[in-house]
Protein backbone atom coordinates (compact mmCIF):
# COMPACT_ATOMS: atom_id res chain seq x y z
CA UNK A 1 0.00 0.00 0.00
CA UNK A 2 1.24 3.07 -0.79
CA UNK A 3 0.37 6.59 0.61
CA UNK A 4 0.45 8.85 -2.61
CA UNK A 5 0.76 12.13 -0.89
CA UNK A 6 3.61 10.98 1.22
CA UNK A 7 5.28 9.19 -2.36
CA UNK A 8 4.60 12.78 -4.38
CA UNK A 9 6.21 14.37 -0.98
CA UNK A 10 9.40 12.43 -1.26
CA UNK A 11 9.14 12.77 -5.32
CA UNK A 12 8.93 16.65 -5.16
CA UNK A 13 11.46 16.67 -2.14
CA UNK A 14 14.00 15.09 -4.35
CA UNK A 15 13.10 17.00 -7.37
CA UNK A 16 13.33 20.38 -5.45
CA UNK A 17 16.67 19.29 -3.90
CA UNK A 18 17.87 18.37 -6.79
CA UNK A 19 17.07 22.12 -8.42
CA UNK A 20 18.56 23.81 -5.51
CA UNK A 21 21.79 22.38 -5.68
CA UNK A 22 22.01 22.75 -9.36
CA UNK A 23 20.45 25.91 -9.14
CA UNK A 24 18.54 25.13 -11.94
CA UNK A 25 14.45 25.65 -11.37
CA UNK A 26 11.84 27.56 -13.12
CA UNK A 27 10.32 30.38 -12.26
CA UNK A 28 7.11 31.77 -12.49
CA UNK A 29 6.55 35.26 -12.47
CA UNK A 30 3.80 36.70 -10.67
CA UNK A 31 1.13 39.07 -12.25
CA UNK A 32 0.64 41.09 -9.30
CA UNK A 33 3.96 40.91 -6.65
CA UNK A 34 3.37 40.05 -3.05
CA UNK A 35 4.99 41.13 0.03
CA UNK A 36 5.89 39.35 2.94
CA UNK A 37 6.93 40.97 6.01
CA UNK A 38 9.14 39.22 8.80
CA UNK A 39 9.80 40.54 12.39
CA UNK A 40 13.29 41.11 13.07
CA UNK A 41 14.21 37.69 14.71
CA UNK A 42 12.51 36.52 11.33
CA UNK A 43 14.54 38.47 8.78
CA UNK A 44 18.18 37.12 9.89
CA UNK A 45 16.48 33.48 8.96
CA UNK A 46 15.29 34.36 5.87
CA UNK A 47 18.58 36.19 4.74
CA UNK A 48 20.05 33.26 5.57
CA UNK A 49 17.61 31.87 3.39
CA UNK A 50 17.28 33.62 0.51
CA UNK A 51 20.25 31.85 -1.45
CA UNK A 52 17.93 29.02 -1.56
CA UNK A 53 14.49 30.32 -1.79
CA UNK A 54 15.84 31.38 -5.22
CA UNK A 55 17.68 28.50 -6.41
CA UNK A 56 14.36 26.92 -6.20
CA UNK A 57 13.07 29.33 -8.35
CA UNK A 58 11.43 32.36 -6.18
CA UNK A 59 11.90 35.46 -7.66
CA UNK A 60 12.45 37.97 -4.25
CA UNK A 61 13.83 40.74 -3.49
CA UNK A 62 13.94 42.71 -0.17
CA UNK A 63 12.57 45.87 0.34
CA UNK A 64 14.28 46.58 3.96
CA UNK A 65 12.67 46.98 7.50
CA UNK A 66 11.71 43.21 7.23
CA UNK A 67 9.58 43.47 4.07
CA UNK A 68 10.15 41.80 0.80
CA UNK A 69 8.86 41.67 -2.29
CA UNK A 70 7.80 37.91 -4.27
CA UNK A 71 7.82 38.49 -7.69
CA UNK A 72 8.12 34.63 -8.69
CA UNK A 73 7.36 31.52 -7.22
CA UNK A 74 8.96 27.91 -8.49
CA UNK A 75 6.50 26.31 -11.59
CA UNK A 76 4.15 24.30 -10.54
CA UNK A 77 2.70 25.72 -7.23
CA UNK A 78 0.16 26.75 -8.69
CA UNK A 79 -3.35 28.07 -6.72
CA UNK A 80 -0.94 28.01 -3.09
CA UNK A 81 -0.84 31.21 -0.96
CA UNK A 82 2.82 32.14 -1.46
CA UNK A 83 3.28 34.71 1.10
CA UNK A 84 1.72 32.15 3.78
CA UNK A 85 4.55 29.45 2.20
CA UNK A 86 7.09 31.76 2.38
CA UNK A 87 6.47 32.40 6.20
CA UNK A 88 6.07 28.74 6.70
CA UNK A 89 9.68 27.95 5.29
CA UNK A 90 11.09 30.89 7.64
CA UNK A 91 9.35 29.23 10.55
CA UNK A 92 10.11 25.60 10.00
CA UNK A 93 13.81 27.12 9.21
CA UNK A 94 13.78 29.20 12.53
CA UNK A 95 12.47 26.00 14.80
CA UNK A 96 14.92 24.08 13.44
CA UNK A 97 17.23 23.65 16.55
CA UNK A 98 20.49 23.05 13.93
CA UNK A 99 21.90 25.78 11.90
CA UNK A 100 19.51 27.42 9.52
CA UNK A 101 22.07 27.84 6.98
CA UNK A 102 23.32 23.77 7.11
CA UNK A 103 19.56 22.75 6.61
CA UNK A 104 18.42 25.73 4.20
CA UNK A 105 17.75 23.51 1.25
CA UNK A 106 16.33 20.75 3.32
CA UNK A 107 13.75 22.96 4.87
CA UNK A 108 13.23 24.64 1.75
CA UNK A 109 12.73 21.50 -0.46
CA UNK A 110 10.66 20.00 2.27
CA UNK A 111 8.14 22.88 2.66
CA UNK A 112 7.58 23.35 -1.00
CA UNK A 113 7.04 19.34 -1.46
CA UNK A 114 4.59 19.21 1.46
CA UNK A 115 2.98 22.31 0.20
CA UNK A 116 3.14 21.36 -3.87
CA UNK A 117 1.64 17.28 -3.27
CA UNK A 118 -1.33 15.81 -4.56
CA UNK A 119 -3.80 15.86 -1.44
CA UNK A 120 -5.34 13.26 1.14
CA UNK A 121 -7.78 11.83 -0.57
CA UNK A 122 -7.47 13.41 -3.81
CA UNK A 123 -8.59 10.87 -6.68
CA UNK A 124 -5.85 10.41 -9.42
CA UNK A 125 -6.35 8.89 -12.54
CA UNK A 126 -4.44 5.40 -13.71
CA UNK A 127 -1.92 7.03 -15.57
CA UNK A 128 -1.07 9.45 -12.75
CA UNK A 129 -0.68 6.50 -10.28
CA UNK A 130 1.02 4.90 -12.43
CA UNK A 131 3.68 7.93 -12.69
CA UNK A 132 4.00 8.43 -9.21
CA UNK A 133 5.09 4.73 -8.60
CA UNK A 134 7.55 4.97 -11.35
CA UNK A 135 8.78 8.16 -10.23
CA UNK A 136 8.95 6.86 -6.10
CA UNK A 137 11.11 3.73 -7.24
CA UNK A 138 13.15 5.71 -8.84
CA UNK A 139 14.07 8.20 -5.53
CA UNK A 140 16.84 7.29 -3.83
CA UNK A 141 14.90 6.57 -0.79
CA UNK A 142 11.50 5.49 -1.60
CA UNK A 143 10.31 4.04 1.77
CA UNK A 144 10.14 7.22 4.08
CA UNK A 145 9.40 10.96 3.44
CA UNK A 146 12.30 13.63 4.13
CA UNK A 147 10.71 13.39 7.65
CA UNK A 148 10.70 10.10 8.31
CA UNK A 149 7.47 8.91 7.88
CA UNK A 150 6.53 5.72 6.00
CA UNK A 151 5.79 5.88 1.96
CA UNK A 152 4.29 2.52 1.74
CA UNK A 153 3.63 -0.82 3.38
CA UNK A 154 3.83 -4.50 2.64
CA UNK A 155 0.73 -6.64 3.60
CA UNK A 156 1.29 -10.38 3.46
CA UNK A 157 -1.86 -12.60 1.69
CA UNK A 158 -2.92 -13.31 5.10
CA UNK A 159 -3.32 -9.96 6.72
CA UNK A 160 -5.19 -8.54 2.82
CA UNK A 161 -7.93 -11.37 3.24
CA UNK A 162 -8.29 -10.67 7.16
CA UNK A 163 -8.53 -7.02 6.05
CA UNK A 164 -10.66 -7.63 2.38
CA UNK A 165 -14.59 -9.07 4.44
CA UNK A 166 -14.27 -6.05 7.00
CA UNK A 167 -14.01 -3.96 4.10
CA UNK A 168 -16.71 -5.42 1.89
CA UNK A 169 -19.33 -5.15 4.86
CA UNK A 170 -18.36 -1.62 5.25
CA UNK A 171 -19.15 -0.74 1.41
CA UNK A 172 -22.06 -3.01 1.08
CA UNK A 173 -23.47 -0.91 4.77
CA UNK A 174 -23.13 2.17 3.31
CA UNK A 175 -24.63 0.97 -0.18
CA UNK A 176 -27.53 -0.51 1.62
CA UNK A 177 -28.02 2.89 3.80
CA UNK A 178 -27.89 4.37 0.15
CA UNK A 179 -30.44 2.42 -1.13
CA UNK A 180 -32.86 2.91 1.75
CA UNK A 181 -32.46 6.59 1.60
CA UNK A 182 -33.10 6.07 -2.21
CA UNK A 183 -36.81 4.71 -1.78
CA UNK A 184 -37.71 6.49 0.92
CA UNK A 185 -37.01 9.47 -1.75
CA UNK A 186 -38.84 7.90 -4.37
CA UNK A 187 -41.48 6.83 -2.12
CA UNK A 188 -42.25 10.53 -0.85
CA UNK A 189 -42.17 12.05 -3.81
Amino acid sequence: IIDQHRAHMRILYERYTGQINAHKSATQKLMFPETVQFAQSEDVVMQQLLPDLKSAGFDMSELGGGVYSICGVPSGLDGLDYVSLVQDIVASAADNTSSALDHATHTVALCLARSAAVAYGQVLGNDEMENIVNDLFACSNFNYTPDGKRVLTLLRQTEMERLIPSVLQCVLMHMAAILIIHLELTTFS
